[in-house]
């Protein structure tokens, strides 16, 4: 059995030897609104119609990372037709609101593969955002949204999430009911006990419609305390062989340091313990990275303290 690695985004150019639809061209996740008894689904969207063979989903990475979501089997009844779909119930976790995942598939009695796939949703929202901003107030934190248009809007879950992942509603905020280009203002201070305990938070707004359905704001990020690090330096850059990350860490922590290419995967990691004050982490064996250009990503106690680009030469 081979595997094979195909990204959606560049599916009419890398797929010669393969049906043209072996990918999805995007995907949509409705989170329980009367589908999948209650449960959240997740439908993909093939333009060409559907493969023959339905593909089962095995699991969903955001950037190299597993997500805890997995799928039911697929329900092909809406295929028929060009711009087909095959749906797929959640049968446990929470699917994640970033706009672009990577896919694990497999075929019964065939090949395993991946794909890239992007949401339909992507920047198009019944709500119009002009900005959404969140930043500490004390032990609390200000969200502030403002919108340019809302269409049919009815109210906004304003949720919260420790992880970046798993998404629970802070609070329910009513829509102004203008619901015309005219510009509203919004705001929420978070003052939940449960802040004062985390190092960061992330915030997104839920949009739901008068008719139940949903789309979703961007996602932004706030820091309840202090870096982690006062100071982050690459070197040598460009590389070629290996790279040094200078970390002056203000504790004792473990440090996990990523390589991360344009298309969002790690494609090398190294962890070891920093100690409070200057620390040299190293990542070696770098020959084989095409040349270009990558991301050095930074995660102390699990948090991300810190990203720099880098160039390979």
């Amino acid at each position: 059995m081979k595997t094979i690695t195909i990204s959606a985004m560049f599916a009419l150019l890398t797929m010669a030897t393969f049906a043209q639809n072996i990918c999805p061209g995007s995907f949509k996740r409705n989170n329980g609104n009367g589908t999948c008894n209650g449960l959240g689904e997740l439908r993909l969207n093939f333009p060409s119609g559907c493969p023959t063979n339905a593909p089962i989903v095995d699991s969903v990475f955001i950037d190299g990372i597993k997500t805890n979501v997995t799928f039911n089997l697929p329900e092909t009844s809406h295929c028929g037709g060009q711009n087909g779909y095959i749906s797929y119930c959640v049968t446990s976790g929470n699917m994640p609101p970033t706009n672009f995942w990577t896919i694990f598939f497999h075929v019964d009695g065939g090949d395993n593969y991946n794909c890239t796939v992007s949401s339909t949703t992507s920047g198009i929202l019944a709500v119009k955002y002009y900005s959404f901003d969140a930043s500490v107030s004390g032990n609390a934190v200000i969200c502030n949204w403002v919108t340019e248009e809302e269409i049919n809007n009815n109210y906004f879950e304003l949720e919260r999430s420790f992880d970046g992942v798993n998404y629970n509603t802070a609070a329910i905020v009513f829509s102004a009911e203008s619901n015309s280009g005219t510009v509203e203002s919004y705001k929420y201070k978070d003052n939940a006990t449960i802040l004062q305990n985390k190092s960061i938070v992330y915030y997104r707004i839920k949009q739901v419609d008068k008719d139940g359905g949903a789309s979703y704001s961007k996602v932004v990020t706030v820091r309840l305390k202090a870096d982690a690090i006062s100071s982050l330096q690459l070197s040598p850059n460009p590389f070629t062989e290996k790279l040094i990350i200078k970390v002056d860490a203000v504790e004792n922590a473990p440090v996990v340091t990523r390589i991360i290419n344009t298309t969002g995967q790690i494609v090398a990691t190294a962890k070891s313990t920093i100690s409070k004050g200057p620390n040299n982490v190293q990542i070696a064996n770098l020959n084989a990275l095409s040349k270009g250009i990558y991301v050095v990503q930074v995660l102390i106690n699990g948090v991300v303290t810190g990203n720099q680009k880098v160039i390979k030469n």
